[in-house]
């Protein structure tokens, strides 16, 4: 594999690891998210990897999303094109042959939480949060959330998170079906090692025809989905109620919304 600035690749017994490393929040800047996609379309022709797992470097958030002092500077222009490339990175993994699991190392909220609903299974640690305020900041997740969530947890429990804006932990991630598996952070990744080996050792030509059909089972409206979702996100990004929320959030206090 080629070398990375953000981005940390190990392979063994057939089980592929990539970490993004970007301190100190694990930020899903452009430089990442360009790396990732990079390391995504490298790998995806590795005859011999049979699983893969991603993660975040050490901390205690798994991955962030958008820069908030970038998001006060988006328009309807620039937030349709943002997230229409964090889209296009982030369906490398919900269309990667091969099973991905999650270990989520920290807070996923946002768009580590997306990247994390790309993946085909989520291991957490327990102190680990998990969310899409994005509402708060008078935007909507713009990388998938409104489509992959409900279609994971259910309508009515997407519904409230989404729109309320409030986090779970990950004891509440696992009861929701949110989360596969918890482990502790010494433990986390040997967890999602033992789920992708169990898997690694199936028939590989089936695990990717199931994966394959499993994404189909889901497709239904999915595509148009994500396209309304970044038309409104853009159209969002315009508003002032954005504006506010955003300023709120960098003032550190509480938001004032008029529906402008």
């Amino acid at each position: 594999m080629e070398k990375y600035s953000y981005i940390r690749w190990e392979e063994e017994n057939r089980i592929g690891a990539i970490t993004i490393e970007n301190p100190p929040s694990n930020a899903l800047s452009y430089a990442v998210l360009s790396e990732l996609g990079n390391a995504l379309d490298e790998i995806s022709s590795n005859a011999s990897l049979r699983a893969l797992i991603i993660t975040g470097g050490k901390g205690k958030i798994f991955l962030s999303g958008a820069n908030v002092k970038e998001l006060a500077e988006m328009d309807k222009t620039k937030g349709t094109q943002t997230v229409s490339y964090v889209q296009e990175v982030l369906s490398k993994i919900w269309l990667f042959s091969k099973p991905v699991f999650c270990a989520i190392n920290g807070h996923a909220l946002g768009g580590g939480l997306e990247l994390a609903l790309h993946c085909d299974f989520r291991v957490a640690v327990e102190g680990a949060r998990l969310g899409q305020p994005e509402i708060n900041l008078g935007v909507l997740p713009g990388a998938g959330g409104t489509q992959l969530l409900p279609r994971l947890i259910g309508l009515s429990k997407a519904r409230w998170l989404l729109l309320s804006g409030q986090t779970l932990s990950a004891q509440e991630g696992l009861a929701c079906g949110l989360v596969d598996r918890l482990a502790t952070g010494e433990s986390l990744l040997e967890v999602a090692k033992e789920m992708a080996i169990q898997i690694a050792e199936k028939p590989p030509l089936a695990v990717q025809a199931i994966k394959k059909m499993l994404r189909l089972s889901q497709s239904p409206g999915l595509k148009e989905g994500m396209k309304q979702e970044t038309e409104l996100f853009g159209e969002l990004c315009a508003t002032e109620d954005k504006r506010e929320g955003v300023l709120a959030f960098l003032e550190n206090r509480k938001a004032v919304f008029q529906g402008k």
